[in-house]
């Protein structure tokens, strides 16, 4: 887009010399360099990870029950009395237990485990792509200020001339009094929206600043835009759906409240454990005399007052849940996935169209001021055209910044985004 370039270049190379610009600044960021900052230092990236290596964790800990479990322990004791027959005893063990059976508790609870690290996996991708979606709003936020107090310094300067022109026409009686008034007036509103364009700045600085994970916003600039690329068709929507991390977590849901059935499940049935122990006693330490045990253990569950029994009841009804949550998000993310996809298409289009507007508007505009200056065009029809350049040039820029966003939220949609 030709004009497009051309338009950002005037924005940038343009002298304004009106009011107070962008205020003193470090060195402007760039994009890279904002991706990697926040990928290191969001707070919320940071916790959706932390999450994931607790998740993590708890998984390898589950594989402990089908380890044997083995502890040792030392005693000593002091009697008196006419009937102790040896007032010191001193005692060391060591014993092992191993699981047989456990009505398939241990697996149940591997697989529970695995289920939630699937849920916290797909919650760390949900967290990474929500993170892209603020940081690319966020840096396409202060781009856009950036330019808009450009531009509204620039439409500032060039209403000022507008009403040095009209003022010359109405001195030379060429200009009713009526027409004055009105330019001044453009003017004074002109420069209320380039004191509104600096105070939007500062916001979006803080808003970039909170992204990256920094403390101070003063002075935050970016260098360039959210680069961006061209929608592709879209031929399975439902197999987004899968991929996305919400489906995911559900999906994950479900298998962990599964797993939790079989785990309700197995309180009903015996658990079975071999345990030996070597220990060694005596008066004097470390102790002479030694004993060796084998034993096995089974427990049958008779009754506990039907806590099992509404445990599995329970279970039984979160599963059911979980297959309706997964079922209705499924359809919600069709909904969202083509929503955000006609958005970014149509985001796309819509800047081409703005572009060419605005190179229409700019040829229009200088025609007329010509006209204008030569009395060969009423101050009605001049300052129609005026206005349209200017609402042109303001919509080019919410435009660029739009098609950016809906990018982002496409991306953000899927699951995606630009955060490694």
């Amino acid at each position: 887009m030709p004009c497009a370039i051309l338009f950002r270049r005037m924005l940038l190379t343009t002298a304004l010399g009106v009011g107070t610009l962008l205020p003193a600044q470090a060195e402007p960021l760039a994009w890279p360099t904002s991706i990697a900052e926040a990928a290191a230092r969001n707070a919320d990236l940071q916790a959706a990870h932390a999450s994931r290596e607790a998740a993590r964790y708890a998984q390898r800990g589950a594989y402990s029950g089908f380890l044997p479990q083995i502890s040792a322990g030392a005693a000593h004791t002091e009697s008196s009395g006419s009937l102790v027959t040896a007032p010191s005893a001193y005692s060391g063990s060591v014993t092992a237990t191993q699981n047989i059976f456990s009505g398939f508790l241990d697996s149940a609870k591997v697989e529970q485990a695995a289920g939630n690290l699937e849920v916290a996996e797909a919650s760390y991708a949900a967290a990474r792509a929500q993170l892209s979606l603020d940081l690319k709003s966020a840096y396409a936020g202060l781009h856009h200020a950036q330019d808009n107090v450009e531009l509204t310094s620039k439409i500032v300067q060039r209403l000022s001339e507008n009403v040095r022109m009209v003022e010359l026409r109405f001195e030379g009686g060429r200009e009713n009094k009526g027409s004055l008034l009105l330019t001044r007036a453009t003017l004074a509103q002109a420069r209320y929206e380039n004191l509104q364009a600096q105070q939007s700045l500062v916001a979006s600085q803080a808003r970039l600043a909170r992204v990256l994970g920094r403390a101070d916003a003063e002075a935050l600039s970016v260098a360039e835009p959210v680069p961006t690329t061209m929608p592709e068709p879209v031929s399975d929507f439902r197999a987004l759906a899968r991929e996305t991390p919400s489906y995911r977590i559900l999906a994950a849901q479900e298998r962990a409240a599964a797993a939790g059935v079989v785990l309700a499940r197995a309180a009903f049935y015996p658990s079975i454990n071999l345990s030996s122990t070597l220990s060694r006693e005596g008066a004097d330490w470390f102790p002479d005399g030694s004993r060796r045990t084998l034993g096995v253990n089974v427990t049958i569950p008779i009754f506990n007052g039907g806590r099992d029994y509404n445990a599995t009841r329970s279970s039984a009804a979160t599963l059911t849940a979980a297959g309706f949550n997964k079922e209705g998000t499924e359809r919600q993310l069709l909904v969202s996935l083509r929503q955000a996809h006609a958005a970014y298409v149509a985001a796309v289009e819509k800047l081409k169209v703005d572009a060419a507007y605005i190179e229409a508007a700019e040829a229009r505009a200088q025609i007329a001021r010509s006209k204008y200056n030569n009395g060969l065009m009423t101050f009605d029809d001049w300052d129609r055209i005026e206005s349209d350049l200017i609402l042109r040039q303001k919509a080019w820029l919410a435009s660029l910044r739009d098609r950016a966003l809906a990018e982002a939220v496409w991306e953000q949609t899927q699951g995606k985004g630009v955060i490694p």
